[in-house]
């Protein structure tokens, strides 16, 4: 990849990227912010990963992936009749997001690689090419199966003391799906191949543009400042996010307001021999606690309660963090940013325990587990604080700085 100019798409620094070569990556100057990595054998290892996950995905379909035995009673479940359990249970909405995060967002995003691997790999320009990475990138945040098979293991942990529980071969078909899927996050590059992108239509490479261009959120490309829409992946252009702080504001207050209900509600209900108990979140961690189980209490403790409580906090001072006011660190608060995005999905991790347990545990009245309406709450919770921070355009906060320094005479 030769020189050329880019602007870090967290603090929007414009700088000169050196070449770089197979092997090498870059980042910002300013906020540390990843640029490029250019793996040494970008479109192989994206292809062996992306189609290795693809098998494993459709082999974690297709076999049990617990069974449980509880006084001569045997039940097992399946990745798709745990979606099943919840529909029948009237609970659609859970469901959906289970299906979405875990099942389909991963299958078209491991699609989208290995069809723009296949494409580059091959030198062929094949349609939508540019629309296809731009899917890629925005389904990238949204993919749960790592979040899923900790829910499992959370599930066998808790479930150890109650029955005889025993893995199915979907189980580690799974576990390897999220394993090869995080291989192929890492391996994929939107930026490098966007510009092989480029390379392939006979695109001439990047001007020098100046202090006026605008760079792509989606795929970081450098745009002139005229342009409407990337010449890259097409995505609309903005010089910042348009209405970032109201809608990060709108959809954090929303989430609050669903962390209510999630606390106050049932979580899930357990039936055994004829008597109905529901338990909220934090019952649950309790009576974990005072079972013993408390590696597995302090996970949920963490997932459910203190995760969604940081976000929270960390959303506020994000979004009060772009007024001007002194001793203002952008730096920090770009940090906290980060780490916000990436505690973001593991709040899930109590959504898909419930999952796991209403559909593994349907004994009728000896013993069965249905979902609380908490668990629509909590689950809307999670997804609408991942909004809010994919919605707060952190170089807002740069913005504040800048002009902060300007104002001192820096």
């Amino acid at each position: 990849m030769p020189a050329h100019e880019i602007r870090c798409t967290q603090c929007d620094l414009l700088q000169i990227m050196d070449a770089l070569q197979p092997g090498q990556e870059a980042s910002c100057s300013r906020c540390g912010h990843h640029l490029v990595r250019i793996h040494r054998h970008p479109f192989d290892a994206s292809l062996a990963y992306a189609l290795g996950a693809l098998i494993l995905l459709v082999l974690s379909c297709l076999f049990p992936l617990l069974r449980l035995k509880i006084a001569g009673n045997f039940s097992e479940m399946t990745f798709l009749s745990s979606a099943k359990a919840l529909i029948d249970a009237d609970f659609g909405l859970v469901a959906n997001v289970l299906l979405s995060c875990v099942l389909f967002t991963p299958a078209v995003f491991l699609c989208a690689i290995v069809y723009l691997a296949l494409a580059l790999k091959y030198a062929k320009y094949w349609p939508g090419m540019r629309s296809v990475l731009r899917l890629a990138v925005l389904l990238e945040p949204w993919m749960m199966a790592d979040v899923f098979v900790i829910g499992i293991l959370v599930s066998l942990i808790k479930l150890a003391s109650l029955a005889q529980i025993a893995l199915g071969l979907s189980f580690w078909a799974m576990l390897l799906f999220s394993i090869a899927l995080t291989k192929t996050v890492v391996v994929f590059d939107a930026h490098w191949f966007g510009f092989q992108l480029d390379q392939l239509e006979g695109l001439p490479a990047q001007k020098l543009r100046g202090e006026g261009a605008v760079s792509c959120y989606v795929c970081g490309f450098f745009n002139p400042q005229q342009a409407l829409k990337c010449e890259r992946c097409y995505a609309r252009l903005h010089r910042r996010k348009p209405h970032s702080l109201s809608m990060s504001w709108a959809l954090l207050v929303t989430a609050i307001l669903l962390y209510i209900p999630a606390n106050i509600y049932p979580m899930m209900i357990t039936e055994s021999l004829g008597d109905k108990t529901p338990s909220t979140i934090l019952q649950g961690v309790l009576l974990l606690w005072n079972m013993g189980s408390y590696p597995v209490a302090i996970i949920i403790f963490i997932a459910s309660v203190l995760i969604p409580l940081v976000k929270f906090i960390s959303i506020t001072l994000l979004c009060l963090s772009t007024q001007k006011k002194p001793n203002h660190k952008a730096l920090h608060y770009t940090r906290l940013y980060r780490m916000t995005e990436l505690i973001g999905r593991w709040s899930m991790v109590d959504v898909f325990v419930v999952v796991i347990l209403v559909a593994l545990i349907h004994l009728g009245q000896l013993m069965s587990v249905y979902p609380g309406v908490a668990a629509v709450s909590f689950a809307g919770m999670v997804v609408f604080t991942m909004l809010a921070a994919l919605s707060f355009d952190v170089r807002l906060i740069w913005d504040a700085q800048d002009a902060q320094d300007l104002s001192n005479g820096k």
